[in-house]
């Protein structure tokens, strides 16, 4: 009996080897997981495989695979749980077990998005594997602006920014049918998505509108949106195009009348003054001799009158 046992113990370790080898691939069928997750930068992200059916599983290990080699994450027994210490802190299991076991990454990064392996080793079946990757978004944004052109047109125009390509959407059919789209690829990957449109002002309504913008990063996915309200077209204003009512203009025009007004009482006054001064610099000064001889004729007078 003893000799009987030792005699299967190397068997069952070439059985196993072969097993690792082989098998993983051809029995990828048998776990349920999702091909794709997507999480917002930031946010949580739970990968789950689950074993199709039952199988006497020994441990699971989860794996991130990378382009040099596989990199084992965390594992899961009955003698309970363990996160690699790269990954202690960041990665935590969400669902412990040997049927279905699921793991959370916390605030995912750049760093994070690859595709994750989920690995249960069986016996007598050997290692049974699940593929699931995980996909990081970013999305910011949206933003609105509403400006009035010449008081003949009013541009909308809606942006954001995020990678994928996010959808940029008006809510108004008849504003989507006249629109432009334009987009802008930045060195970190994000893209930048601005739909514009044009109305003419006659278009404009004569009571506020509500125009609204959604944004999304792939169809189905989380929308966000962001409206703003369209004054009427009697009382249309905006931030950027301050509008000029009548009585700005006739105060421009009473200040400019008044400068005006200033300016000529100035002009008036300087030729006064110079005409003043001109008249002063060309009439004669008597001089000493003159003055001298005027004495005398007034001495000589007194002298020639009778004395009573």
């Amino acid at each position: 009996m003893r000799t009987h046992i030792v005699t299967m113990a190397p068997l069952l370790h070439h059985y196993l080897f072969i097993q690792l080898i082989v098998l993983p691939k051809g029995l990828s069928h048998l776990v349920r997981t999702q091909q794709v997750v997507r999480a917002t930068l930031g946010e949580d992200a739970v990968l789950n495989c689950e074993l199709m059916t039952p199988k006497n599983v020994r441990q699971v290990t989860w794996q991130k695979v990378t382009t040099e080699a596989n990199e084992n994450v965390a594992t899961y027994s009955k003698r309970g749980s363990n996160v690699n210490p790269p990954f202690q802190g960041k990665v935590e299991f969400e669902d412990e077990g040997l049927q279905n076991c699921s793991i959370v990454i916390r605030g995912v990064s750049r760093g994070d998005e690859c595709c994750y392996k989920c690995l249960f080793n069986t016996f007598p079946d050997g290692p049974i594997s699940g593929r699931t990757c995980l996909q990081v978004n970013e999305l910011y944004g949206p933003s609105l602006l509403i400006t009035q052109t010449n008081n003949s047109h009013t541009t909308l125009s809606c942006s954001a920014t995020g990678q994928p390509t996010p959808i940029v959407t008006w809510e108004d059919t008849e504003i989507k049918e006249n629109s432009t789209m334009a987009n802008v690829t930045h060195h970190n990957g994000t893209v930048t998505v601005t739909i514009t449109s044009t109305l003419a002002a006659f278009s404009v309504p004569d009571k506020d509108i509500r125009v609204g913008c959604v944004v999304s990063l792939f169809s189905g996915g989380v929308t966000k949106n962001v409206s703003m309200v369209i004054p009427a077209r009697n009382q249309a204003s905006f931030p950027g195009e301050p509008e000029v009512t009548d009585g700005d203009r006739i105060s421009v025009i009473v200040a400019v009348m008044g400068s005006l007004c200033f300016i000529a009482v100035c002009c008036g006054a300087a030729v006064v003054l110079w005409c003043k001064l001109r008249n002063t610099m060309t009439s004669p000064n008597p001089t000493a001799n003159d003055r001298k001889s005027g004495e005398q004729e007034e001495l000589s007078t007194l002298n020639t009158q009778p004395s009573t």
